[in-house]
């Protein structure tokens, strides 16, 4: 329906013309980069060549010259995130890569922001599950990482409200792609013949590591950063107070854990804590310097290999101890609550969403307390 063909200028400039059909007529429109040609395009393909000049700002009427004049969605979405404060720059490098890759490379960027509307936002979501975004962006987005960029743009646009750009916020109350434990593919719980097998193929040095993640349950930045004063060895417990970021900015930084609810103290066997290394400046460290270990080194050089020997199918990541940590409580019967609280998720609907499946524990128990009553109380008729 629309192609692209770039025109050399004559003050050296290269012109990224997009070529289409409006009203029998062919018409071709010139934008000064690819990234924006190639977005007027998918939206001609999305949309239609009407639709896609009114998301441009642009006059569908033939005239000597077509000038974008409106303030479009991700030129509001720039303002806004210039305008935020008290902004780590793990999150701050978080939005800029939304911005780019999510709002900037697809139509919805280029829409005017007084032009928006539900139905834009319904296909942006559609978009992100699809894929077909620009580098590492171009695989499908999962539940989680659709939720997480539509409350960004969410955000951005309540803001827009605020300062009088639109009446209302045409994100607010959209419904998302539910994540669901037995459909999330990126989700994997070792059983403990598994768990068994990874302890053994792992080397001697980084079994406690092992141990102390799957009892933990904790993130992977929490536990790279766990210090000595943070282990309690009489008390038996663990104080998350800190988590490493990191950003292409600024490299590696400690900040606080990713929510108030992360700030938490955590109960652990003794025989774990026993384990532990509590003479150096970090409780884990890498073999080559005593500095703290890193995720891409642990999983390259530690974590693959064992994994490897042990032979797990589907292959699991580092992250996914958490899971087993908190699917072998929920199925040992500890309360959906007690696993949100040692998690450290922000909510219990958190838990619940992405551990439903998993906890048959509880509804079973639910089920024994109905036949319970309902035997007492055919008893009593008798």
């Amino acid at each position: 329906m629309a192609s692209i063909r770039k025109v050399d200028r004559k003050d050296g400039t290269v012109a990224h013309t997009v070529l289409f059909r409006l009203e029998n007529r062919q018409r071709a429109l010139a934008f000064n980069d690819t990234l924006s040609a190639e977005a007027f395009r998918a939206a001609i393909e999305a949309h239609g060549p009407l639709r896609a000049m009114e998301m441009h700002g642009l006059n569908p009427t033939p005239r000597r010259e077509n000038h974008k004049t409106e303030l479009t969605v991700a030129d509001w979405v720039r303002t806004h995130i210039d305008a935020l404060t008290g902004i780590e720059q793990y999150t701050l490098d978080k939005y800029e890569e939304y911005l780019r890759s999510d709002i900037t490379a697809r139509p919805i960027g280029s829409i005017p922001l007084a032009k928006l509307r539900e139905s834009d936002i319904a296909t942006w979501v559609d978009s992100l599950a699809a894929g077909g975004g620009t580098g590492r962006r171009a695989r499908p987005n999962g539940p989680k990482t659709i939720a997480n960029k539509h409350g960004f743009l969410s955000a951005a646009l309540n803001t827009a409200v605020k300062a009088g750009h639109i009446p209302s916020n045409p994100a607010a109350g959209r419904r998302l792609p539910k994540r669901k434990a037995s459909q999330d593919h990126e989700m994997r719980m070792l059983t403990v013949d598994e768990y068994d097998a990874l302890r053994t193929a792992t080397p001697p040095p980084w079994q406690p590591m092992l141990e102390f993640m799957v009892a933990s349950g904790m993130r992977w930045g929490e536990v790279a950063a766990l210090q000595p004063k943070h282990v309690d060895i009489r008390q038996g417990t663990v104080r998350v107070r800190q988590a490493w970021k990191y950003s292409p900015s600024s490299g590696y930084t400690l900040g606080p854990p990713k929510t108030k609810r992360s700030r938490r103290t955590i109960n652990l066997p003794a025989d774990v804590i026993d384990a532990l290394d509590l003479s150096g400046d970090w409780v884990f460290t890498n073999q080559r310097d005593g500095g703290p270990v890193r995720y891409w080194a642990f999983r390259r050089y530690v974590w693959d290999s064992a994994v490897a020997a042990a032979g797990l199918d589907p292959v699991p990541t580092p992250h996914d101890l958490r899971h087993t940590c908190a699917s072998w409580m929920l199925a040992a019967g500890q309360p959906i609550t007690t696993v949100s609280r040692v998690l450290g998720h922000e909510n219990i609907s958190v838990t619940a969403d992405i551990y439903t499946d998993v906890d048959r524990t509880s509804f079973k128990a639910a089920a024994d307390v109905m036949a319970a009553l309902l035997k007492g109380r055919s008893d009593d008729d008798q």
